[in-house]
């Protein structure tokens, strides 16, 4: 893959700002496929997130033939979307690996991966696949329907699916959230 570098100026501080402000979810995209350099950059931002003790864990599925994104479409109650997009980008990890630290690794990637993706205006939208228990409510059979389809081992975890495309319409910055949620030195 290759970097592509940033300005390490007060400007390409505020270009991440700015692409951290544009992500948002996106459940509609235009048929336009997804530039191979554009999934490799956000690949590489993926595989360049902080893991700890730096085991990286993670494993990523890209998935872009049809049959196989309208089969993940069905695998989740709010994935319809995945058949649409041109790609779908399954985060995956080995769980025995890292134990305790896999779901924060693989998310930490992930996040990066959408971020790059806004930054290179194409839109995403993350689905939680990873099975929990409780409250948590129902999500094994996910990741099993998820590994079927996409041939995933048995013994690997599927964290979620990202769609990736071009948005179909206009999706403006998202606000920050209240900043009544930041405590400092205490609650």
């Amino acid at each position: 893959m290759q970097v592509r570098a940033q300005k390490q100026t007060l400007e390409g501080k505020l270009d991440m700002l700015e692409a951290i402000r544009k992500r948002c979810s996106v459940r509609s995209y235009a048929e336009t496929p997804v530039s191979e350099e554009d999934l490799e950059a956000i690949l590489e931002a993926a595989l360049s997130a902080p893991t700890a003790n730096n085991v990286r864990p993670w494993h990523i599925v890209v998935v872009t033939e049809a049959e196989k994104r309208a089969a993940l479409a069905k695998v989740h109650q709010w994935a319809g979307f995945c058949a649409e997009a041109p790609v779908v980008l399954a985060f995956c990890a080995d769980a025995d690996k890292q134990p305790h630290w896999w779901i924060e690794d693989s998310c930490a990637a992930l996040e990066n991966a959408l971020i790059q993706a806004a930054d290179l205006d194409l839109g995403t939208c993350w689905v939680g696949i990873r099975g929990g228990s409780g409250e948590a409510g129902p999500g094994p059979e996910r990741e099993d329907l998820v590994r079927e389809i996409l041939d995933i081992p048995e013994e690997m975890r599927v964290l979620g699916l990202v769609s990736l495309g071009h948005p179909s319409g206009d999706t403006g910055p998202k606000p920050a959230g209240p900043m009544d949620a930041i405590h400092r030195e205490s609650w």
